[in-house]
Formats: C-alpha cells, structure tokens, sequence
C-alpha cells in the first residue's frame, strides 16, 4: 500500500470521526508534527513581521482539505469550490465599498454579490442536508452520530462561509487578503465535525498572531480526553439500551423500560453533542485557537428558554448574529415580534438537526414551549422552587428527546404511550446492565451538571501532569534520536577509516 493510499484509507464508512482510529492514529499526529515543525522552520524575521504562522496555517489549511477528502470524498470538490467563492466575494465586496466611498457614489454591486455569495452557501446547505447526508430521518435504521454531526462537514464550512462574507458587507472587518488564511476559517478541521461556530471577527484576528504554548496543548489534551470519554464511554454504554427500546413494539414495551430508555438518550444525546465539541475545543488549543464554548451545562438550567441559551450556544449566536433571531428579550420588541424571533430560531434548528417529521415536530413544540413559558409562565415559574423547576425541565426534556430520538411519529407514539402506562402492563424492564454500565451512567450523569468546576485545582495539576509527561517523553524521544545519530555517524566513520588503504 501506498503512503497516500495509507493515509487516506478508513476502516469503516466514508467519514472521519474524532473517534475514529484512522484519525487519532494518522491525522492527527501527522498534523500536529508538520504543524510544529513548521513553525520551527519559520524564519526569525517573519515571526517579528505577521508571518510567523504562514506555514503553519498552510499545514492547517492542508489538514483540512485532507479531513474533507476523506469524509467528503467526491463532494469534495464542491467544498473547496464554495470556499473560492466566498474568499472571492468577500474580496469583490471590500474593494467594491472602498471604490464607493472613494468616489462618493452608490452602488448595487455589493449587495448584489452578497446575495449571490449567501444563494449559493444556502443551495449547498440544502443539498449537504437534505439531499447528501441523509437519505432517511434521524433514528430511521438507529441512531449514530454521523447523523447528527455537520454531514460532511458541509453545515460548518457554510456556516463560516457566511460569517465571513456578512462581517467584510458589514465592514465590521476587512476582507482577509490571504488565501491561507481564509482557507483555514473556513475549513478549520477542528470545528468540521460539530462546531462549535466561530464567527470570524473571532478567529480571524487568532490567524495571523496567537499563542502556541505547552501549557495550553496540555490544556487541549486534557480537553480532548474528557470529549473522548463522553463519546467512546458513556455514550456508547447508554447507546445500547436507547436502541433496544426505540425498537421495542407495543407490546413489548412497558413503562418502564420506556422511562429508563428516554432518560439514557437524554443523557446520550447531551454526552455526544458536548463531548465532539468538548474535542474541538481541545484540538483548537492544540494549535493555538481560542474558540468560545458549545455548551454551558444546559442540564443544570431550570427554565426551557435558560436551557437553550445554555445548548449549542455557538448555534444560537450565530443566528442571533446573522438571522437576526434570538432568545435574549428585548424591551422595545413586541410580543408578536418575538414569538416569531423564537419560532424562526427553532426553525432553523429543525433545519441544522436534519430531516424528519419527528425532528420538525420536536422543534416545533420546544419552540411554542419557550413561547408560553416566556409570555404566560414566567411569573408563575419564578415563585417555584429551583428544584421543582429543574424537575419540569428534565421531565420535559425527557418527552420531548423521544420525538427526536424515534423512528418515525408511529414509533414516538408507542413510546410515549408507553411512558404514560398506556403500555404493555407488568412487563420488565426490557435490558440488564452490568455493575461497571451502571456505574459509568452514574458517571455521565454527575458529568451533565455544573460539579467538576469546583474541582478546578484538580484540573491545574492535570494539565501540570500532561505537561511534565510531555517535556519527559519529548526530551526522551530526542535523547534517543540523537544517540542514534551518533551512533550512526560513529559506525559510518569507523567504517570509512577502516576502508582506507594501508601505506
């Protein structure tokens, strides 16, 4: 086999997971070593000059397209094609405002190449999600994360595409001159599976300068291993039982079985989601990126709206930003106003989460609920207490999970009925765990509510740890490279003393 063919090749479907073994045993070591050594061949002069990271981001921008290539595979191309594009328009735009304000004359041709720049990205949008990715709804033949995750990394690098060319029409920031640079925004590897979003008034000043330190690649490691034990360990152990009782039947299915199985997808949905973004974030401090956080403990909210200020919050400020939809009240904004702010948010949401009339049902619902909550609850809610809050919000989320989770709306239906006692009556709990699954879900669910900060120099002297341990091993691995280049070098040259001709 080839190096390319070797590099390239996977184990299982055509999509590369943080998970996967083709990328934590390729990729990324072979990323992470050129991106080091690309700084360290970088010239004196251009670390003093803004060029320090032009190498390094050309690694970056090559890791990228070597992730699509490898998850995207023929649609690929179509990729890099709207990258071009909207690394052109946001060039086209800038020069074009310039040119206007220079001469003092109005002229369409911004707006006009805005708007051609914004149809494209949502003709890749549509076609990346509905048309590419996924054949059939979410929980049609199971769940996996593939389904869930940006298909193809397509949602991401729209989403980004956007940004930038929105901000340079805006002139919030002008438009990125290097090719390099705008490449890797938007085909930032890290964020391609999940997010989080970044805006790029937020990662575009981190390109040209930021800080690549040991303590921060602690940090990321850290970081990532904390996302990798949510998705490879708790999420997988309460994936089991999630699939057995989403494909139990009617009569098979009682109360609670139906009870357990929504409340391990409520925890397995959170673990996923958080810990892909939990890697992304430690993957972007590997190289030196500062990227906000997808999720701030939503589990512990005790209101639906605090709950999703709290989830995939990236998602939420980015359509705040761009689709002028939010949750934040506004005095001035009058009810009929923002209920339809809440109800295009959900919209949207329903669009990023996939297909599906249990997926548009699910949105739907959550979206009047934060309606009646905020308009006709709130005062109510606010007399209870924390606890009971937190309660109704669970219970509810846990009813809701199952439109999202299920099959198809026949499917919900048992379920829910299910979970009502409308069920099979007297049947068992359908699944049996280990002790050691029963502790891991204890586990993932202490890790869904706000505990571990507490434990914050616990964390200080981890990343102490898997600092020292990687000055250990790196001045190990260099100890032993130089003993075998000297030891090389002392062989070659008592073999070419012992070659000379005797006089």
């Amino acid at each position: 086999m080839s190096p390319v063919s070797w590099l390239l090749s996977t184990d299982g479907p055509s999509s590369l997971l943080f998970t996967d073994p083709t990328f934590l045993l390729r990729f990324l070591p072979l990323s992470l070593a050129a991106f080091f050594l690309a700084l360290a061949v970088t010239p004196r002069s251009w670390r003093v000059s803004g060029r320090r990271f032009t190498f390094a981001n050309l690694v970056l921008l090559t890791s990228g397209l070597w992730f699509l290539l490898v998850g995207a595979g023929v649609y690929a191309p179509w990729l890099v094609g709207l990258v071009v594009g909207n690394y052109v328009a946001g060039l086209s735009i800038d020069r074009l405002r310039q040119r206007a304000e220079a001469t003092g004359a109005s002229t369409p041709l911004p707006e006009a190449m805005l708007t051609l720049a914004l149809t494209a990205n949502l003709v890749m949008l549509l076609v990346s999600k509905y048309a590419l990715a996924l054949p059939e709804p979410v929980g049609a033949t199971g769940f996996a994360m593939p389904q869930l995750l940006a298909p193809l990394g397509m949602l991401v690098v729209v989403c980004q595409a956007t940004s930038y060319v929105v901000d340079v029409f805006r002139g919030e920031f002008p438009a990125q001159r290097s090719p390099i640079r705008a490449g890797v925004y938007m085909l930032c590897f890290p964020l391609l599976c999940a997010g989080p979003l970044v805006r790029y008034g937020e990662l575009g000043r981190q390109l040209a300068d930021r800080r690549v330190t040991l303590a921060g690649f602690s940090y990321g490691v850290r970081r990532w291993l904390v996302g990798y034990c949510k998705v490879a360990l708790f999420a997988r152990i309460l994936g089991e039982p999630v699939d057995l009782m989403f494909g139990l039947g009617a009569s098979e299915l009682g109360v609670g079985t139906a009870w357990l199985g929504a409340v391990f997808f409520t925890l397995q949905i959170y673990l996923d989601l958080s810990g892909y973004a939990d890697m992304a974030i430690g993957f972007g401090r590997m190289y030196g990126f500062r990227v906000g956080e997808h999720f701030r403990w939503p589990y512990g909210a005790d209101s639906l709206t605090e709950f999703w200020r709290r989830w995939q919050v990236t998602l939420g400020d980015w359509c705040a930003a761009y689709l002028r939809v939010s949750l934040d009240p506004e005095s001035e904004r009058s009810r009929w106003l923002d209920v339809r702010s809440v109800l295009l948010l959900f919209l949207a949401l329903a669009l990023w989460h996939g297909p599906g009339w249990t997926v548009a049902l699910w949105a739907g619902l959550h979206g009047l609920l934060v309606v009646v909550e905020r308009h006709w609850l709130s005062a109510w809610l606010t007399r209870l207490p924390v606890s009971v809050r937190r309660v109704y919000l669970l219970l509810t989320l846990a009813v809701l999970w199952v439109l999202f989770r299920a099959p198809s709306l026949d499917g919900a239906g048992i379920v829910l009925r299910a979970m009502l006692g409308l069920g099979a009556a007297g049947k068992p709990i359908a699944f049996e765990l280990e002790l050691f699954e029963w502790v891991a879900i204890a586990l993932a669910a202490l890790s869904t509510v706000p505990v571990w900060p507490s434990f914050s120099r616990w964390l200080v002297a981890v990343d102490a740890l898997t600092t020292s341990t990687i000055i250990l091993l790196s001045a190990s691995f260099l100890y032993l490279w130089r003993s075998l280049v000297r030891g090389l070098w002392f062989a070659t040259g008592r073999s070419e003393r012992h070659d000379e001709p005797e006089k």
